[in-house]
């Protein structure tokens, strides 16, 4: 260690290595993120080759979807949050924590039948050919959301 503090540019030269380092993970990371999200805003309008009455139209839905979603996930993290307060309790009783689990997993079945019926919905807007590009997209978007 003395050997490079004695040489100031041997230094120098390592700190700027490093702090570009910083600067590209930062960087690269950070476009990654904005592409990612700049994809997903428009999936399926690019990917179904939406007109602009179905983009309205899947839209408005979409908004309505979300109204109707954000309280139920709103309830899942407060039961999440519940049950998970009692992580440091010495005896918790299993009902206690089968009651926190019940009421999530019913939550849980209802929000999947809810988006279920969403996309059914929003498979109506679609042409017969954008149907069965439709039929295809929306299980993969599940399925990866699933593993997020």
């Amino acid at each position: 260690m003395k050997a490079i503090t004695s040489n100031k540019w041997v230094l120098v030269l390592v700190l700027f290595l490093v702090l570009t380092n910083l600067a590209l993970v930062f960087f690269a990371f950070r476009v990654t993120t904005k592409a990612e999200k700049k994809e997903e805003k428009g999936f399926l309008t690019s990917k179904l080759n939406l007109t602009d009455e179905q983009d309205k139209e899947f839209k408005k839905h979409k908004e309505a979807f979300f109204t109707l979603m954000k309280p139920r996930w709103e309830e899942v993290n407060k039961l999440k949050d519940s049950l998970y307060s009692h992580l440091g309790d010495d005896e918790v009783s299993d009902s206690v924590i089968n009651r926190y689990v019940d009421q999530w997993s019913t939550n849980s079945r209802e929000s999947d039948k809810v988006l279920f019926k969403h996309f059914r919905e929003l498979r109506k807007i679609c042409t017969k050919e954008q149907q069965v590009i439709f039929d295809t997209l929306v299980p993969k978007m599940v399925k990866y959301q699933r593993k997020k």
